[in-house]
């Protein structure tokens, strides 16, 4: 399986459920510090990786890339960095207005026992 071939089933696909699943959630001003994640990334992992390959720890097989290096790494490294950086960003961003939308749990209290008032504890709930 090629490089790209591993990106577009594993990665975009996913990456465009996300987005078209969530659709209604997701705004410029929502996903805006995915940009600032993005920078991070690339300038945390882009050095660190080039120095990994150039020393010979890992490798890219020229049969399964495009062949579009930049530095010791190819292009679809490049996007798995920004793809991922993404995918994961937007299932979190996801996750987290899904459980900030939902109303807190209101917990019943036990037979023959007064509900609690607003946070305040009765005093069956202070005394041992």
């Amino acid at each position: 399986m090629t490089y790209a071939r591993f990106l577009g089933l594993f990665v975009v696909l996913p990456v465009l459920f996300l987005m078209w699943r969530y659709r209604r959630t997701f705004n410029a001003w929502s996903l805006a510090p995915m940009g600032l994640l993005l920078v991070v990334v690339y300038a945390a992992t882009s050095p660190w990786d080039n120095l990994a390959v150039k020393w010979g720890l890992w490798g890219f097989d020229p049969e399964r890339i495009w062949g579009i290096k930049l530095g010791y790494l190819p292009l679809e490294e490049y996007l798995f960095f920004g793809l991922q950086t993404l995918l994961v960003g937007l299932w979190a961003r996801a996750r987290l207005a899904r459980a900030l939308a939902k109303e807190p749990a209101v917990s019943k209290p036990a037979r023959g026992e007064a509900p609690s008032r607003g946070g305040e504890l009765t005093a069956r709930e202070v005394s041992p």
